[in-house]
């Protein structure tokens, strides 16, 4: 029988999500965007996007309390299959059709975009189906460790069978040899595509995130004189000007058409670095401009637009204090272990608790607090990542009221196929809280024994590599932790006839 209960939190779980990424969309979305009809359907993929990215994470400890506390008769697995079947279709297909259509040459017809975008979800599609297809049948099969169990036992003749003696057991490891179907082993093939980018983007996150806070706030608009705000204009102005002329040059090589050439030709992957450079030089100008800003408001308004900033320093150790907790997970959950399983279950135990005491609430909180800043750090890895790497990696920023459809697209993108990483993650973590859930005999029983990819999770090779990452770019950030917009724009051929007036800044 199903519990309402279980039921409602589902609804509200929906409905407080869709209302979230509504928000997001409407404070993020650029006014060019708001009008056009193509605008319109790229906002509803962006708010099922993420909407998909939330309920992948957050449905672990709803899977949790159908199965032990509530015991709300959901068939949870049908749940999971529909949730990740629609996650790669958004992927392999949503995605790359809306965004090359957004980015085909507006001088092109309709029906020369929709070529163009279908000749794109084609290569993503064909890629995925034919890798997975081969993969399943050759390695579409689980070999799970299982004990076997042997007692030998003395009974006598004239005894009844209450006089049953036993005598000695005997444990053998063995294995149990399955076929997965092909919906599991779809969702094996996009979650070891996922770890790549967690491992990354997630290490560097972890650091980045609490370092960053602290450092926006060691960067904030302070009491200066005139002739320190003066200077700082003038810098922010040579900034806009080498900007405006990388802009320039990325005209200059649209014109050429070399945005329209091969993915890895080398004047494709220029016109993408690029690109890429001045997405970030944006942004870090951006920045700037808006400290300089706030203390020209200080001196109008007095010292609230500055006092603001002082909330970064409890976001900054709100901050610290999960990644110090994810730390100490891993630590316990890949560091110290016993018998194959965590030494210490730390969260697991501290979620069982909650269930155990009919506060599974705060269980449910909590989980999702930590789920969800594991997205965020992933989202500020990989910004981070193409700033420092500029030729490697394209960013997209994400601005109040400036950030377009492709932005917006990529970026969905990107936490959807994250959020099954971290689901994964959270589940491998936590394997005492998660036990007897449907989630986890998909990925901790089934996926996780596969041919090929059981030597990943086995081992645990992900999540050491996240954590080597993590270790590296904390050292890095501690030494060099600002991003440096001369580092951007670096290369930018300097004009000669520069207006240096700080009164452009106005």
């Amino acid at each position: 029988m199903i519990d309402w209960l279980t039921i409602i939190i589902v609804i509200i779980l929906i409905i407080a999500l869709l209302v979230t990424n509504i928000y997001i969309l409407v404070y993020f979305c650029h006014p060019d965007d708001k009008g056009s009809c193509i605008g319109w359907v790229l906002k509803i993929i962006v708010i099922i996007g993420l909407t998909l990215s939330w309920i992948q994470v957050l449905l672990l400890p709803l899977d949790v309390s159908n199965n032990r506390t509530f015991g709300g008769g959901l068939n949870m697995r049908i749940f999971w299959y529909i949730i990740y079947i629609i996650t790669i279709v958004y992927i392999l297909i949503v995605s790359p059709i809306s965004s090359s259509y957004y980015e085909a040459d507006d001088s092109w017809s309709c029906k020369e975009k929709i070529c163009h975008s279908f000749c794109w979800f084609f290569i993503y599609f064909a890629f995925f189906l034919i890798i997975t297809i081969i993969l399943y049948a050759s390695l579409g099969k689980a070999d799970i460790p299982i004990n076997r169990i042997q007692c030998y036992y003395m009974i006598s003749v004239e005894s009844s069978f209450s006089d049953i003696t036993f005598t000695s057991c005997e444990t053998n490891s063995d294995s149990l040899r399955i076929k997965v179907n092909i919906i599991i082993y779809a969702i094996a093939v996009l979650l070891f595509v996922s770890w790549f980018l967690f491992a990354l983007f997630g290490g560097i996150g972890l650091a980045a995130v609490p370092i960053d806070l602290f450092c926006s706030f060691k960067n904030r608009p302070k009491h200066m004189r005139s002739s320190e705000v003066e200077r700082r204009k003038q810098v922010l102005l040579k900034n806009v000007e080498d900007l405006r002329t990388l802009g320039k040059e990325v005209k200059i090589l649209e014109s050429q058409g070399d945005h329209k050439r091969f993915k890895f030709s080398s004047k494709r992957r220029n016109y993408d670095k690029k690109v890429s450079q001045f997405r970030a030089g944006y942004k870090l100008v951006d920045d700037e401009y808006k400290i300089v800003n706030a203390q020209k408001e200080a001196r109008k308004k007095g010292n609230c637009v500055i006092l603001l900033y002082y909330l970064l320093i409890p976001a900054g150790i709100i901050a610290t204090i999960f990644t110090l907790i994810w730390l100490i997970q891993f630590g316990l959950s890949y560091f110290y272990r016993k018998n194959g399983r965590p030494g210490v279950s730390f969260l697991a135990r501290m979620y069982i608790f909650f269930n155990d005491h009919d506060i599974a609430f705060l269980s449910f909180f909590i989980f999702s607090l930590l789920s969800l800043y594991l997205l965020f750090c992933v989202i500020k890895g990989n910004f981070k990542f193409g700033v420092r790497l500029l030729c490697c990696w394209q960013v997209f920023p994400m601005k109040k009221n400036g950030t377009y459809m492709n932005t917006f697209i990529f970026n969905v993108t990107l936490i959807l196929l994250a959020s099954c990483s971290i689901t994964q993650f959270c589940s491998d973590c936590l394997e005492d809280y998660v036990a007897f859930t449907d989630i986890n005999m998909i990925f901790n029983v089934q996926i996780r024994y596969l041919k090929f990819f059981k030597y990943f999770y086995e081992y645990h090779i992900f999540q050491y590599v996240m954590f080597g990452i993590f270790v590296i770019s904390l050292i890095y950030l501690l030494i060099r932790p600002s991003d440096n917009i001369n580092n951007v724009l670096k290369d930018v051929p300097k004009e000669n006839k520069i207006n240096t007036s700080a009164d452009n800044l106005k």
